[in-house]
C-alpha cells in the first residue's frame, strides 16, 4: 500500500484514479477480506429460534470507511441472518432485550497452525464473549449463537445508621450496566430502565436485579456518605445490609482558572456528585457557575472518601479533580486549572 501511495505522490494523477488506487490497496491489505456466513440465534434454554436479534459488526476493516446508516440488521422469524464478515478481525455484537448481550469475536488464525477442515457449523457457547477463528469458517458457514435469558430476582436492601437504627426515605437506585455504542440507544440495545425507590420506615427497599447483567445499586441520603454496590451474581445475597455513616462538611469557594495564563474563567460549570448514564446527582452534591473572578459561591464540601469535583467551560477540556477533604480551607479558594481544547 505504501508503494502505491508513493507512486501516486510522485506522479501527476487524477483524483478519480487516486481514489481507485487507494481502494485497491485497501482491498489487498492484510485482513481486508470478506466471507459470507449465516448467523442463527437460539434460546440457550429451550433451543427455540430467537427472532429480532440485533447483529452489529464493528472493528478495524476497510468497509468502516463507508459506514452504513440506520438500524442494525435483525434475525428473521427463524432466528437467521445472512451476513458478510468484512475482515479477519472483527466483532459481532448480538443483542436482544431479555437476553444477556453476547459478543462473537472473529480473529485471524494464529501463524504456524496446521491447516484443518473448515466446519460448516460453529456453535457459540452460552457465554457473553465467544471467539471464532476466521480461517476455520467455511464460506456460508452457519454460526449458532445460543443466547442466555436474563433472570429477574428480588433483592432486599436494609439501610441503617452507625448505631443500627433503620433509616427511612433513603434513595435506592438500581442501574443495569450495559456496553452501548453511543448515548441515547439504551432501549434499542435492551438496557432495562433505571429503578428508583426509597426505604420504608423499617429502612428496607426491594429492587429487581437482572441476573446475567451487571447491576449497580446506589444507596444515598443527604448528610450521609453514599454507597455503590456492583451486583453480578445472586448467590446468597438476596439480603444486603448497608450502613450509611454521617459525614461532616466544610464551606469553601472553588476558583477556575486558565491552566496556561492563570486568568479566571467566568461562566464555568462546577459540579460535585455528578453522575452519568442517567443517574441523578448525589443528594450531597451541587452544580454552580463561576463569576467574573472565576469563583463559585460558597459551597458545601462533604467528607467523602472519594471527593471529586468536575469543572467544564466552553472552549476548555473538562477536568475532574480529586480533593483531600482535610486540606480544604474555607479561607483559601480551591483552584482548578482547565486546558484549552
Amino acid at each position: 500500500m505504501i508503494s502505491i501511495l508513493n507512486h501516486w505522490s510522485c506522479r501527476r494523477t487524477s483524483p478519480k484514479l487516486a481514489v481507485i488506487c487507494i481502494l485497491f490497496a485497501l482491498v489487498l491489505a492484510p485482513g481486508c477480506v470478506s466471507k459470507p456466513i449465516q448467523i442463527r440465534t437460539l434460546d440457550g434454554v429451550t433451543g427455540a429460534p430467537v427472532a429480532d436479534v440485533d447483529i452489529r459488526q464493528h472493528g478495524v476493516r476497510w468497509f468502516s470507511f463507508f459506514p452504513k446508516k440506520g438500524k442494525a440488521p435483525k434475525t428473521n422469524a427463524d432466528g437467521q441472518l445472512d451476513l458478510v464478515l468484512n475482515s479477519r478481525s472483527t466483532c459481532l455484537a448480538v443483542l436482544r432485550p431479555g437476553y444477556v448481550p453476547t459478543q462473537v469475536s472473529i480473529v485471524p488464525e494464529p501463524e504456524g497452525r496446521l491447516p484443518k477442515l473448515k466446519p460448516t457449523l460453529f456453535v457459540a457457547d452460552i457465554s457473553p464473549i465467544n471467539c471464532v477463528e476466521f480461517e476455520s469458517l467455511a464460506d456460508l458457514a452457519v454460526v449458532e449463537v445460543r443466547l442466555t435469558p436474563i433472570i429477574q430476582e428480588k433483592v432486599r436492601i436494609s439501610v441503617r445508621d452507625e448505631q443500627g437504627v433503620p433509616l427511612a426515605n433513603v434513595d435506592v437506585i438500581l442501574e443495569t450496566g450495559l456496553f452501548l455504542p453511543k448515548d441515547g440507544v439504551e432501549g434499542e440495545w435492551g438496557r432495562p430502565p433505571i429503578e428508583r425507590i426509597v426505604t420504608n420506615a423499617s429502612g428496607v427497599a426491594v429492587v429487581t436485579v437482572h441476573i446475567g447483567l451487571r447491576n449497580y445499586i446506589y444507596v444515598r441520603m443527604l448528610g450521609r456518605e453514599s454507597q455503590r454496590i456492583a451486583f453480578e451474581r445472586l448467590a446468597d445475597r438476596k439480603n444486603i445490609d448497608i450502613t450509611l455513616r454521617s459525614i461532616a462538611s466544610k464551606r469553601a469557594i472553588i476558583r477556575v482558572i486558565d491552566g496556561k495564563s492563570g486568568a479566571p474563567i467566568a461562566g464555568a460549570d462546577v459540579e460535585l456528585g455528578k453522575q452519568f448514564d442517567g443517574i441523578p446527582c448525589d443528594p450531597n452534591g451541587w452544580t454552580v457557575k463561576t463569576d467574573v473572578n472565576g469563583c463559585t459561591p460558597q459551597v458545601s464540601i462533604p467528607d467523602f472518601s472519594e471527593l471529586i469535583v468536575t469543572a467544564s467551560a466552553e472552549k476548555y477540556l473538562m477536568r475532574r479533580r480529586a480533593l483531600i477533604w482535610q486540606a480544604v480551607d474555607a479561607k483559601k479558594p480551591v483552584e482548578i486549572e482547565l486546558d484549552r481544547k
